[in-house]
This record gives structure tokens, sequence and C-alpha cells, in this order.
């Protein structure tokens, strides 16, 4: 393969510096034709002041080259800069590694993917992903289609169509409402608790519902059409508990100091804050009084305490006393 053009042999050495060369690895120039030998073949010939060219040419174009002078009077030459840092690289792989509706395939194919974005020498650094508990891991090969199609569906203001269930006690998965499909109005698609969830109003709820992803089958996109609202996916987020979702109401809690922080990370900087006593401290927030936020205030046991709402006082009694039966 002696007859190589140049616009190849130009395109081929981007890619060998791409994969190759970092901050740690550099090429000089007969390394360099070595390696186009091995692309074209061992009759392959090129002269050193062609390669220089091409590498004049890569820099001009804003693909930059770094020369240095290495052993024995010679330059050497790689490509450092990177579209991603080694530690972003290695945030990715450990989102992908935790998410737990990315299955185990999938999970092993998106890394090796995510190691494809800088170089050779590099990529070794990443091996080292964080270990979790395989068993959390999804075996639902269709969730990641389904995302992407909620997505489509959120952009071209289409409702969208699906069945929907959960598993029982003997661990099979059952359809709600004999397999009749849901037909949704989707307002968002947020990742929450480590589950995908399609913020959406149906024809049945007068309020909004979330419908975990994985527990969906058959999703499809309507042909029917819905008006674009002015919704809040954030403040939304803001005010529900563990994607349980009823009427929002100002609620008024009572926390140990110590639990600062805790509060802090559910609710953000910008809560309303005071103080209580040298012991405690106030919180007032809008929230949704649901399970989820009852069982999320039970956590901190005797280090917090309900103000108001009586409604919400009434269920925390409620709630404690069947904890105390049991253990009767």
């Amino acid at each position: 393969m002696g007859d190589v053009r140049n616009k190849h042999r130009i395109m081929k050495l981007q890619e060998i510096f791409i994969k190759d060369t970092d901050e740690e690895n550099q090429l000089s120039v007969y390394e360099l034709i070595n390696r186009l030998k091995l692309e074209f073949g061992d009759d392959y010939d090129v002269d050193k002041k062609a390669i220089l060219d091409d590498i004049q040419t890569l820099d001009e174009n804003k693909f930059y080259i770094l020369k240095n002078p290495g052993d024995h009077n010679k330059n050497l030459y790689s490509h450092q800069n990177r579209s991603f840092e080694l530690y972003e690289l290695r945030m990715l792989i450990d989102a992908v590694s935790s998410a737990r509706f990315v299955t185990k395939e999938e999970t092993r194919n998106l890394i090796e993917k995510i190691k494809k974005l800088t170089s050779k020498g590099l990529a070794k650094k990443l091996q080292n992903q964080i270990f979790l508990d395989q068993r959390v891991k999804s075996e639902d090969q269709q969730v990641k289609l389904y995302i992407d199609k909620i997505h489509t569906a959120i952009s071209q203001f289409n409702k969208i169509e699906f069945q929907y269930g959960n598993y029982n006690v003997d661990k099979d998965f059952s359809l709600h409402r004999q397999g009749v499909f849901y037909q949704v109005t989707p307002l968002g698609l947020i990742w929450s608790s480590d589950y995908y969830y399609l913020i959406g109003k149906d024809n049945l709820h007068i309020d909004i519902v979330n419908y975990r992803v994985d527990r969906m089958r058959k999703v499809k996109i309507s042909e029917e059409k819905f008006i674009k609202t002015n919704f809040n996916v954030q403040q939304y987020i803001n005010s529900t508990f563990n994607m349980y979702t009823v009427n929002i109401e100002p609620i008024n809690i009572k926390f140990d100091n110590h639990l600062i922080n805790v509060v802090i990370d559910r609710f953000g900087k910008d809560i309303d804050i005071n103080k209580f006593d040298e012991k405690y401290f106030t919180i007032r927030v809008n929230a949704a009084i649901s399970k989820g936020l009852i069982r999320w205030i039970l956590t901190w046991g005797s280090d917090t305490k309900v103000l108001s709402p009586i409604s919400l006082i009434d269920e925390m009694r409620v709630e404690t006393e069947k904890m105390k039966n049991l253990y009767k």
C-alpha cells in the first residue's frame, strides 16, 4: 500500500495522536511512521518531512500538537487537548456504575465507550470504577428505549401510552388495571433515588402523578398532542418526598441542631431556618404531606418533631403508634 493519499495519512495521524499520545505518552516521527506502517502495510513509504508537514497542518487547524525534546536529539510529539479531563471521565463511569436503571451489560458497554473518549494510556487509569452490589442493577433492556421515547414525546408535545405494574410477593411482574394502557401527558422526566420517574397527568387523577419508568411496559408515543404549560419541574421536585405525590401544604418542623446538614441536603440553603433555642432549630417549607415525608421524619427519631399542621401531627401519631404496637 505504497500509494496512500495525503488526506488518508493525515486522518490516520490524527487518530494515532488521539489514541496513543497524552501528557505521559509521546511519539517521535519515526515511531509515527512505524504506526502508519501497521495501518497501511509494511511496504508503505513516507518520509520525515511529509510527517512534519502533516503535524504542522494539524496544528494550524487547531488540532494542537505539543513538541518536546527527547533523547538523542529527537523531538517527541503528543496531543494533550481533551474534551474531558480524567476526573470527569471517572465521574461518568461512577454514575453509570451506580445507576440502577442501567443493566449490567449496558454498564460494561457504556464504560468501554467512555474509555474511548481519552487515550489508551489514560484509559488504563480508569480501570478501577466504584464497586456496588450488582443485584440492584436493572434486568429490563427496554428502559433505555422508554427514556428516549419519553424525552421525544415531551419535546414534541405528544402524549404517551403505556402499561404499568409492579412485582408481587412471588416476584412476578403484575400489570395494573388488567393491562389497560395508561394515557398520560408527560410533563417531565427526572432521576431520583437511582430511578427514572415520569411526571405526568392522566385522565384518572386530578393531581400530578409520578410513574417509575422501569415499571412501565410497551411505552409508545401517541399521535395526540398536548398544550405546553408553565409547569416548574424543579419546584415540584423540591416539594415532594421520595416521589410520593399528594397535596402540598406549609409545614413547620423542629430539628436537633446536629441535623442541620441533613436538612440543607434535603431542602437546599434557601430554606427558611430559624433558631428555636440553644438545642433546636425550626424550618418552614411547602411540601407534600405523604408517606414519604412521614417516613423521612421518622428516620431521625426523637431528634425531630412536627409543629404544624395538625393533620401531619395526627398522621405522625398514628404511624408511631403502629410502630409501637409492632414491638409489644
